[in-house]
């Protein structure tokens, strides 16, 4: 999902819920999407398990992961595994696997977890208020906010200067062309607007951001230590950039 060029204030939060669907062009996939195109989401569509991982890590936010089951590159476990390893600074998304009753005993063991089931041949109308409970009830990630601020950027006293992109109370996008290997820890200190004093925060490096999709070169971190005085002040301001209710 593109969120370059947002206004102030505007947030993830605010957005369509990005759905991803992932496997071969089954029946049940064919009578899934017509649903899902009728509420207010963003569908993206990967034929195939890894492409569909490549856009989890990618993506700023997956919502729901619908998959016609099973998969034509990789086994359903497999995917299950990846995808709720996949580290990022919003927690991974919840998995809808479509399958029929009859394939139901293939994936028994990964319900719950993030896992849930929609057998693919209940009536049309039944179909269709699953579809639309699973994405009401989706857990929405991280509110990010969009800002540009000097970022501190370092292991030790060796300390480089960066750009944020983006920032939620779990991580944050800087643009740099420092790179730190993914799994590297590394110290972090900012001045947040508005916030007179600085916050310095752990954090790791979960992945390097893709400069032809996200139009930036640099890299997501993962909050792993924040002080509570310092927490404190991320959580105000990121509470004085959401929307007013009803606006």
């Amino acid at each position: 999902m593109q969120v370059s060029g947002q206004k102030k204030g505007k947030t993830a939060s605010a957005l369509k819920q990005q759905i991803l669907v992932v496997g071969a062009d089954t029946e049940a996939l064919r009578r899934v999407l017509p649903v899902l195109t009728q509420h207010s989401v963003d569908i993206h569509r990967k034929p195939e398990g890894e492409a569909a991982l490549n856009a989890i890590q990618n993506l700023s936010i997956v919502d729901l992961v619908f998959v016609s089951y099973p998969l034509p590159d990789m086994e359903f476990g497999d995917f299950v595994v990846a995808v709720t390893g996949i580290v990022s600074p919003s927690r991974p998304p919840q998995i809808v696997v479509l399958l029929t009753k009859a394939d139901v005993a293939g994936v028994a063991g990964h319900v719950g977890k993030g896992v849930q089931v929609l057998p693919a041949d209940l009536p049309d109308n039944v179909l269709a208020k699953a579809t639309g409970k699973f994405l009401r009830k989706a857990p929405r990630p991280a509110t990010r906010i969009m800002v540009k601020m000097v970022v501190k950027l370092g292991v030790g006293h060796v300390m480089r200067m960066a750009q944020s992109v983006n920032i939620s109370n779990s991580g944050m996008l800087i643009r740099t062309t420092e790179h730190y290997p993914l799994g590297s820890e590394v110290e972090l200190e900012f001045a947040l607007p508005g916030i007179q004093e600085p916050v310095q925060v752990e954090a790791q490096v979960v992945r390097h951001a893709i400069p032809d999709r996200e139009h930036v070169t640099g890299m997501g971190l993962k909050f792993t230590r924040v002080a509570p005085e310092h927490k404190m002040r991320l959580e105000q301001y990121l509470r004085g950039q959401l929307p007013d209710e009803g606006s």
